[in-house]
Parts: C-alpha cells; sequence; structure tokens
C-alpha cells in the first residue's frame, strides 16, 4: 500500500454500506428470463386451441426509466408479475414478454430495441416463436409512449390487424375507436409536455446548486467523505500524487498502476481501470471548480465558481492535466483503434464479439474484444485488465468473420423457409387443424367432469400421436417443396459482394453479441465450438 498514514482505515472500511447490487450477469440473466416466452406458457399448439374457445393471446411490454440506482432489474421484474394478473382478469394468455429495462422513453436519442421488436411482430402478425397477436398489456400507457410520434407508430402497428384488445392497470380498450384514438393522443401531448416541465425544472435546480458552489453528485466521489465536502485522507493523497505524477511525465497506465497499488477501489468498489482514472484527473471537482455540460461554471464576476468542498490539488495542476490528457486523444477519441474521422470500420465484428472467459467468482468476463492488426491478418482480443477486461481471450479474425458470416446466411436462409410455409399450403392442413381441435375439446369434456379420468388419458394419448404425426409429415413436406434451395451459392456471392459497413448492418439486426469462450490449453487450432452467436430476433427475408 502507499506511504499515507496507516492509522487511516481505507474507506473500504468504513462508513460503508454493504453492497447488495447484485453482478451484472445476473441482472442480464434475469432479464434473458423474462424476455420471450414465458417459462408457464403453454404451447403453440395449446395457445391456438384456448383461443379457439375465447382466450386471447397477448404480449405484455415492460421498461423502466432508471434502473442505476438498485441495478437489479426489480422494476421491470414487478410490472412482468402485474402485467400477468392484469392478463388473467381479461382472460388473456402472455405469449411473450418485451422489456427495455433502463430506457427512457422521452429522451431523443434512446433506442428501445424490444419496443421496436414488439412494433415489428404487431405488424407481421405473429410473435417469433409464431404466436399470433390479440393484443398488448402493459402497466401503463406512458411505458409505451411518451409524445404523439411513438403514439402514432405504436397505434399503426396495432390495429394492423383486426379485433386486437389493449388492456393496462385501468381497464381494456378498443383502439380502433376514434375516441381511443383522441384519447390516445391527449395522453401522448400530456406526457410530453410534464416530461420537458420536469427535464427543465431538474436543469434549473441543477445550475442554480452549480452556481452556489454546491456538491451535487448522486454517490460519493473517489477522494470525500460521505458528506462530499471534506477529504478522505487516504483517497485524496493516492489523487494529489496521481495528478503530481501524471504532470512528471508518467503514463496514464502507470498512474492507474499506482491507484491499484494504493489498495483503495473505486467509489462503486470497482477495481480501477484508466478510463476511470482519466475521469477523475479531467474532472474540475478536484481543483473546487465545477463543469455543466462540458463548461466551467462561471460567476457574475466571470470567474470560476469555486465549490463548498476541500479541493485535493491547485486548478493550476488540474488544467495542466487536463490539457495533457485532451493532447494525448487519439483521432476515433479514447480507443487507442478508432478510426479517423470519416472513415468506416475496420473489423467486422467491433462492438459485437465478447469475451466469455469465466472469473473469479463464476461471472463472465464480457469485456468487448478490439481488432488488433498482425504481421499477415488480425485477432480479435480481450482488452487488458486496466481497460476493463481480461485480456486472456484471442481468436484469428478472418476465421471468426467467416463463422459468423455462415452462421447469419443460414439464419437467413431458415427464415427463407419459414415465409415459405405460408405461400405453398399442405394439403393436410386441415387434418392437423381437426386433430388439435379434438384434443381440446377432449380437455374441455374433462374438464366439465364429462369423462372419467381413464377415458380421458387413453384418448388424449390417441390425440396427442395423431398430431405429432401429422407435424412430422408436414416438416417433412416443407423440407421437400421448399422454394429456392438453390439460391445459397447466390447468397453467399451477395454477401462477398457487400461492403463492412452493409455486412455489419446485418450482423447487427441479427445478433446481440457473440461470445468467444476459451478453447483447449496449448491447442493452436481454430475451435469453432468456442465461437458462440447470441440471437436478436428472428431474422427476415428481406435483410439480404
Amino acid at each position: 500500500m502507499a506511504d499515507h498514514d496507516t492509522n487511516v482505515r481505507p474507506y473500504a472500511s468504513i462508513e460503508r454500506r454493504s453492497k447488495t447490487k447484485p453482478p451484472a450477469r445476473e441482472v442480464a440473466l434475469l432479464l434473458n428470463e423474462l424476455r420471450g416466452v414465458p417459462y408457464d406458457a403453454p404451447s403453440l399448439l395449446e395457445s391456438l386451441a384456448l383461443r379457439d374457445i375465447g382466450w386471447r393471446l397477448v404480449v405484455v411490454y415492460c421498461r423502466i426509466s432508471n434502473d442505476r440506482h438498485r441495478r437489479d432489474g426489480h422494476g421491470v421484474q414487478d410490472q412482468a408479475k402485474h402485467c400477468a394478473r392484469i392478463a388473467t382478469q381479461h382472460r388473456m394468455i402472455v405469449v411473450h414478454r418485451y422489456v427495455d429495462n433502463d430506457r427512457s422513453a422521452s429522451k431523443l436519442g434512446v433506442k428501445r430495441p424490444e419496443f421496436d421488436a414488439m412494433l415489428d411482430a404487431l405488424k407481421l402478425g405473429t410473435t417469433p416463436a409464431g404466436f399470433p397477436i390479440d393484443g398488448v398489456v402493459c402497466v401503463s400507457d406512458d411505458r409505451l409512449y411518451r409524445d404523439v410520434h411513438t403514439y402514432e407508430k405504436f397505434l399503426k402497428c396495432f390495429i394492423a390487424h383486426p379485433s386486437r384488445v389493449y388492456a393496462d392497470g385501468v381497464g381494456s380498450y378498443d383502439l380502433y375507436s376514434e375516441e381511443a384514438a383522441q384519447r390516445g393522443l391527449l395522453g401522448a401531448v400530456a406526457a410530453r409536455a410534464e416530461s420537458k416541465k420536469q427535464a427543465h425544472r431538474a436543469t434549473l435546480n441543477h445550475r442554480a446548486r452549480a452556481e452556489r458552489g454546491e456538491p451535487v453528485a448522486v454517490r460519493r466521489p473517489f477522494g470525500w467523505n460521505a458528506d462530499l465536502l471534506t477529504l478522505h485522507p487516504g483517497e485524496s493523497e493516492v489523487v494529489r500524487r496521481g495528478v503530481q505524477s501524471f504532470l512528471e511525465g508518467k503514463t496514464l497506465t502507470a498512474v492507474t498502476q499506482n491507484f491499484v497499488a494504493s489498495g483503495f477501489t473505486s467509489s462503486l468498489g470497482n477495481p480501477w481501470q484508466r478510463q476511470t482514472v482519466k475521469q477523475i484527473l479531467r474532472n474540475p471537482r478536484i481543483c473546487g471548480y465545477r463543469k455543466l455540460n462540458g463548461t466551467l461554471i462561471l460567476g457574475t464576476d466571470g470567474k470560476p465558481v469555486v465549490g463548498q468542498w476541500q479541493p485535493i490539488v491547485s486548478p493550476a495542476e488540474w488544467q495542466l492535466a487536463a490539457e495533457s490528457l485532451e493532447r494525448k486523444r487519439h483521432p476515433g477519441g479514447w480507443q487507442r483503434n478508432g478510426a479517423a474521422p470519416g472513415e468506416g470500420p475496420t473489423y467486422l465484428l467491433t462492438g459485437l464479439v465478447r469475451c466469455g472467459r469465466t472469473l473469479i467468482g463464476g461471472q463472465q468476463c464480457g469485456a468487448s474484444l478490439c481488432g488488433y492488426p498482425t504481421s499477415d491478418s488480425y485477432l480479435y482480443r480481450c482488452r487488458t485488465a486496466l481497460d476493463g477486461g481480461c485480456g486472456r481471450i484471442s481468436r484469428q479474425g478472418p476465421a471468426v468473420d467467416d463463422l459468423i458470416a455462415q452462421y447469419a446466411l443460414a439464419a437467413l436462409d431458415r427464415q427463407a423457409m419459414l415465409d415459405a410455409r405460408s405461400a405453398i399450403p399442405w394439403p393436410d392442413a386441415q387434418r392437423l387443424e381437426t386433430a388439435t381441435h379434438q384434443k381440446a375439446a377432449l380437455q374441455e369434456q374433462w374438464y366439465a367432469a364429462e369423462i372419467s379420468d381413464s377415458d380421458y388419458f387413453s384418448q388424449l394419448r390417441q390425440r396427442e400421436t395423431e398430431i405429432k404425426r401429422l407435424v412430422n409429415e408436414q416438416q417433412a413436406w416443407f423440407i421437400r417443396n421448399r422454394p429456392g434451395a438453390h439460391r445459397q451459392a447466390g447468397e453467399q456471392a451477395r454477401w462477398d459482394g457487400l461492403s463492412v459497413i452493409e455486412k455489419r448492418g446485418i450482423l447487427f439486426a441479427l445478433l446481440e453479441s457473440v461470445i468467444i469462450l476459451p478453447g483447449t490449453k496449448g491447442s493452436h487450432r481454430f475451435e469453432p465450438s468456442t465461437v458462440i452467436p447470441v440471437w436478436r430476433t428472428q431474422p427476415t427475408n428481406s435483410a439480404l
């Protein structure tokens, strides 16, 4: 540990609340469980049978704007449970859940991928698993939209098919009527106006506090005590020495290593990374100043407002450090491998490929793999520990690119085969529909106690055997009569003719990420089984 006062205990051991925030991996697993078909949902055939007797098959949309405090996904999880209760009250079956966690519906530029996926499904008429959509359930309409443009997009997709119902915590609504359309427009306008007023009030309050020199930090900044005013002796000394070392000519990496050697973690309890240390050195708070929207707060005399908190370094020292960091910026930003302005991406999977190495504690590294040129090719390699990775995973770039391209072409080809099912009718479709209805009628008889248990289960086995046989025949028929089976070579040629930007557009539409797992120790051969694609949505036939 650095030679600061040994009588001062690190902040990790004083005035620190126990961390209850679950690991990011657990939150990601929870969100994956919430999204898609609920685990207790009936099968597609069972759902269709229930639909024939009056049940509606609906999708659920859950969204929370801010999950930054607890970061455990509890908000959208509670909404999913409430939506399930709403669906039950209205004789509905939830067949798919769309969940956007920590996504604002009022801020410009914020994308909601799950909301967009729901709109696509509403236009298509079915979920990715093939369930027809008879309606939408949400705890409140402000979870869906907070402006007129988004409301109109939702309404257009919703009424693309007839006889749908929308339900929330208040009741169910017919969105096809003129009265409902007017109510929705007024609600969207009111929500947008309220969002603007809240944002304006928050901005004015934030600036007023900054001009008075009051601390406005949401959490304790590193270097200060919990009161946000007085210095933490040990942490502030680490920051002071970091600034001095940087001004003496040490690299940012060396300064970050000094932070690591100090024995302190960040104020969030995380290990040190270069980006975190860089933010501390560039923050005018360390000299008593304050920035708002990238500009120093000035008083009526035109000089920077001095905050009420104790400074760590002088304004001159901070300014020299900040200017030096600004001069050392790379052309593409802070990334060393960033492309120059106006240039396209160099590597096909940059931003998609991630490290799947298991760390101590059982969680995945999850860091983005960056492209690194070699003498004759390039690698995808995990970032170093100081950049937020583990630095232990690398893979041949061309081999990974080719494999993912083949996966993408195969996915698009499968979708083409599914589209063909609606274009070419199966001759025995009526027999399968009849068998499905017979099974549903048998279940209704049993529920009404009109037949004995022994008769029910005996006949149920016969019905299920017949349905299974017909489904297998249907799948085999579609494969035999699949149109355009010769297109694969042509699709490969079209793919090869696309630019890197066009290919990336297709891959980003299909994939959430590509996980690279550790290979066999001591082996230098490429192992396709260690490259795991994580699909985003069902591919569309028009993607290529």
